[in-house]
């Protein structure tokens, strides 16, 4: 495994198996290390930058925080007694360093080797050569968790840093697409969020060249705090109506994008400015406070409350975008797949559905890199268990893709009939998690799937053959008896022994709760005893 470090020409490799110190680098200490200090953003200790590493200083911090900041981080990790033991020659911090999303999905799925408490990898340069031996404590680790615990007030800072760090690599990057869509339907308000943008962007680049955040620089920010507040909560307000618009069935969902598709996007990428504007705003004002070190001793609490309080609400504004382009990206894909008469009117021309779909990717992965995450999308559909007449319709796959809620794997698909007065045809699939059943025509004209339920809700399967028709599957739940049939293809050979192994996955769910179970003394006794042994 070898993820890329973002901005570097560097990868970190991580060894798969854990060893003792002493088979770990033979005759060769780790000649950097790496404290996470949260997904994504580590303090990096060495002699030296390793060469081609992207390293972000400790800046717009005072010299005596900072330097306070560096003794604790030395101290509390063991760097700094290591030094002093001569095992590490000048060993100390150099800043901060990103790790990007993919070097995050690795870390989570290996198994690095460890030493002292500490994983351990390497650097690998261009072609494969190895340019530094890595010690690394990861965010969830008890490694890090004793080093933020030693640190104190100081933690505030270093999450200070990490804010810092945060918003002066990624944010500069605008959709073109969505912001002139943002522009044409939120004219009235284009002015003032790209004034703030603007404002806050120089506000940031002169204190990174000036390495503080003093009254000269923060004047302009704080008089515009009013303008700051109300565009945050005026785009969030917009956000969180389409979010409860959405929040309904997938017909209804699909009325709201095809009328609205424009006024999503445009809201969404306002909110981003206006979230970001504000977000700057606050980080500033933090670097502002942490200047006045003749308070330190009161300004640590209030720094800690602001640097709190704004990574909690940043978070939950971010979450909330973050859920809208999904739901969006997801359902204009979907339509995508459905047939041509389902398009999307726009409110200046006829617009096609793939540039529509376009739009709405490219704002979600703008969205998952300011966040330092991975875009994904939902793996195309292959079905290990299929009972099907024949092949499964391309098609069908392909809509139901993006119909399946989640991301759970489909596990199972097949081709039954609703029991009904007037039977119909539906889709039968099975999840890791629930079951759904719809008609054939909601899945490939609307991409509807109309009933789902938990597969905890299962009570009881019976599966039964029938003489020369197909079988019957009765499923039974918490509240209420569903019957499937399958047509006479069904009835024997392949057909009947996937219907067959459909019926047992189905019956491996079934569970009682002891909630519901019952117990009565007529019943008691004997009787009862062999009862319970017989299950």
């Amino acid at each position: 495994m070898a993820p890329e470090a973002e901005g570097s020409a560097n990868e970190l490799s991580v060894p798969s198996d854990n060893v003792n110190d002493a088979t770990v680098f033979p005759g060769d200490e780790p000649t950097v290390s790496l404290v996470e200090i949260e997904p994504g953003i580590a303090v990096l200790f060495a002699d030296q930058p390793p060469v081609g590493l992207d390293v972000i200083p400790f800046d717009m911090m005072s010299a005596q925080a900072s330097q306070g900041l560096t003794d604790r981080l030395a101290m509390a990790s063991g760097i700094g007694n290591l030094a002093a033991q001569g095992a590490q020659s000048a060993m100390s911090v150099q800043g901060l360093v990103r790790l990007a999303p993919e070097t995050l999905q690795a870390l989570k799925t290996a198994r690095p080797m460890t030493s002292g408490g500490w994983n351990l990898g390497s650097l690998v340069a261009g072609k494969g050569k190895i340019a530094a031996s890595v010690r690394w404590a990861p965010v969830t680790g008890a490694q890090t968790a004793s080093i933020l615990s030693a640190l104190g007030p100081a933690a505030a800072l270093l999450a200070l840093q990490v804010q810092l760090a945060s918003t002066s690599r990624r944010i500069d990057e605008n959709v073109r697409l969505t912001r002139d869509v943002l522009q044409a339907l939120h004219e009235d308000q284009w002015t003032t969020l790209l004034g703030l943008h603007e404002t806050t962007m120089r506000a940031v680049r002169e204190a990174q060249a000036a390495g503080t955040v003093n009254d000269h620089i923060y004047t302009a920010i704080a008089t515009r705090d009013p303008d700051l507040r109300k565009q945050r909560l005026l785009f969030r307000s917009f956000v969180r109506g389409h979010i409860k618009a959405l929040d309904t069935d997938g017909q209804s969902r699909r009325a709201h994008i095809q009328k609205n598709v424009e006024q999503i996007l445009a809201d969404a990428h306002g909110m981003l400015m206006a979230e970001w504007s504000w977000y700057r705003s606050q980080v500033l004002r933090a670097s502002h406070i942490s200047r006045d070190e003749a308070n330190a001793a009161e300004n640590e609490r209030l720094l800690a409350e602001l640097v709190a309080d704004t990574q909690r609400e940043h978070t939950r504004a971010m979450d909330e975008v973050t859920g809208l382009l999904t739901d969006l990206e997801r359902q204009c894909r979907l339509i995508a797949e459905l047939p041509s008469e389902w398009s999307l009117p726009f409110t200046t021309k006829r617009q096609n559905i793939q540039e529509t779909v376009a739009m709405a990717e490219a704002l979600a992965e703008r969205v998952a890199t300011l966040r330092n995450r991975t875009h994904t999308q939902p793996a195309p559909l292959d079905p290990p268990l299929t009972v099907f007449a024949e092949a499964v319709p391309h098609e069908v796959l392909r809509i139901l893709r993006w119909a399946v809620p989640g991301e759970e794997p489909l596990l199972a698909l097949a081709d039954v009939n609703l029991d009904r007065l007037v039977g119909e045809d539906a889709y039968l699939g099975v999840t890791p998690e629930r079951f759904f059943i719809s008609p054939q025509s909601a899945v490939r004209k609307q991409g509807t799937i109309e009933r789902e339920f938990p597969l905890s809700d299962i009570r009881y399967v019976r599966f039964r053959e029938r003489d020369k028709r197909g079988p019957v599957l009765d499923v039974i739940t918490a509240d209420e008896n569903i019957r499937l049939t399958f047509d006479d293809w069904a009835g024997k050979g392949k057909g009947l022994d996937g219907a067959c192994r459909l019926g047992n996955l189905l019956a491996a769910a079934m569970d009682l709760p002891e909630s519901e179970r019952r117990t009565d003394p007529l019943l008691s006794g004997k009787s009862s005893r062999k009862r319970a042994i017989t299950r």
